[in-house]
């Protein structure tokens, strides 16, 4: 007898903890709280995030080199020439330069150089030379580039004859190099080699620009020969 009364005992606990589990299942707390119910968790779409776009590299260096080492240019100098080892007096004068891009790599060059000068003699002389070639360039990276033209050259004299050769041609070869120093800054030196005998026949140029402007320039620099040292301001356009 006691063992049915212990059956039933336990049968009867058995009983109300699976009704107190089934409770809990429907209400995970207790419905007689004042504790407010757990809301389920919802989903959040994230925010909208608009596609990966690259910065715009219009602006960089390479584009900025490529419009400071461009072929097509117009450039207008004043020249001071310091005479040395003779009796002509410093003097000055000036002269344009045009250079027009063909197709890659090649270019094509005009320019006009005009002085006017004198002797201790009060002697005076004009000089005029007009010249023309092409020219071709290897741009080694954006911002530094070989070059090397070619031409003829027309020298028109008068006045003190004695120093010059008058009307005479002459060709001409001028290797050199361009460098961008910084995006507005270049530099560029060159050895002319001619055969004229007016002056100097082998010059040694230095040039150096900074960029006023989108397409405009100030210059400014110096050649070298063993007679003569000219200096030289100028302005130029670019296209």
């Amino acid at each position: 007898m006691k063992f049915f009364c212990w059956l039933l005992l336990v049968l009867c606990f058995s009983t109300g903890a699976r009704a107190q589990d089934y409770q809990q299942y429907q209400y995970p707390t207790d419905p007689y709280s004042s504790t407010p119910k757990p809301q389920p968790t919802t989903y959040q779409q994230p925010a909208y995030q608009a596609p990966y776009q690259a910065p715009y590299q219009g602006s960089g260096s390479s584009y900025t080199y490529e419009k400071l080492m461009t072929y097509g240019k117009l450039e207008a100098r004043y020249n001071y020439y310091d005479f040395k080892g003779s009796d002509l007096d410093n003097s000055s004068g000036f002269s344009v330069a045009l250079q027009a891009p063909l197709f890659k790599p090649l270019y094509l060059s005009f320019g006009v150089n005009f002085l006017e000068g004198s002797n201790d003699d009060d002697e005076s002389f004009d000089l005029t030379t007009l010249g023309g070639g092409v020219g071709l360039y290897i741009p080694i990276v954006p911002r530094f580039h070989l070059f090397a033209e070619g031409g003829v050259r027309f020298d028109i004299s008068d006045g003190v004859l004695s120093y010059l050769n008058p009307d005479t041609f002459a060709v001409y070869v001028r290797p050199g190099a361009r460098l961008a120093i910084t995006r507005r800054i270049e530099l560029a030196a060159s050895v002319l080699f001619s055969s004229t005998d007016n002056l100097e026949n082998n010059i040694v140029e230095i040039n150096s620009y900074f960029a006023l402007l989108a397409v405009l320039d100030i210059g400014a620099g110096v050649d070298f020969a063993d007679n003569i040292n000219t200096y030289h301001a100028g302005l130029r356009l670019r296209w």
